[in-house]
């Protein structure tokens, strides 16, 4: 029974809440990817060089900027992986180690994209 209350718990917790965030950074990922368009591919023809983009990434303002994007796509890629795995067998049984492995490819791409960002 405790293992069902758990889970009962954990459902009525975390999945609306899973929602209303990928709903959020849905929305966020449009507004994030259309800036991203337009000033790399609208704005100037150049914004694509090498050197362009490592002036680009030297100003704070735009790692800011990435690494909200990347945070953004992480979560939201993610959660949706997780969303659909818990939609199956295997995810209804194991919805705990479902839920700790996403977070965790969810901290580890941030991370990795994070170090490749400051590299620059």
């Amino acid at each position: 029974m405790s293992k069902q209350m758990d889970n009962m718990h954990t459902k009525s917790v975390l999945e609306p809440l899973g929602w209303l965030l990928q709903l959020i950074t849905g929305i966020l990922l449009v507004i994030l990817v259309t800036f991203h368009f337009i000033e790399t591919h609208m704005i100037s023809h150049d914004a694509l060089d090498f050197e362009k983009v490592v002036e680009r990434l030297s100003s704070g303002g735009y790692k800011a900027f990435y690494a909200l994007l990347l945070l953004t796509v992480s979560f939201h890629a993610y959660n949706g992986i997780r969303a659909i795995i818990l939609d199956t067998e295997f995810g209804r049984e194991n919805r705990k180690a479902v839920n700790i492995a996403m977070a965790i490819v969810i901290i580890g791409a941030f991370v990795y994209g994070l170090q490749l960002l400051i590299a620059f």
